[in-house]
């Protein structure tokens, strides 16, 4: 006999690439990116259905990567 368990939590309908929000489980989308410093910058995205907002730090993409600062 084979029983099986109900997950605690409905599986996600959205992409596998697409954030769910972590208060209502909701779509993330993309708000912007702010400086964080000279190597660093936030991504921010918020959730349109409560409005939270989820934050994440990353190094900064090099415009030039050959050219080294003087």
């Amino acid at each position: 006999m084979l029983m099986r368990q109900q997950a605690a939590v409905a599986a996600s309908s959205l992409p596998s690439l697409m954030m769910p929000c972590p208060i209502c489980a909701g779509r993330m989308i993309y708000h912007g990116r702010r400086p964080v410093s000279a190597e660093m910058e936030d991504t921010v995205y918020a959730c349109r259905r409560c409005g939270a907002e989820l934050v994440r730090t990353s190094m900064r993409a090099r415009t030039n990567p050959g050219v080294e600062a003087a």
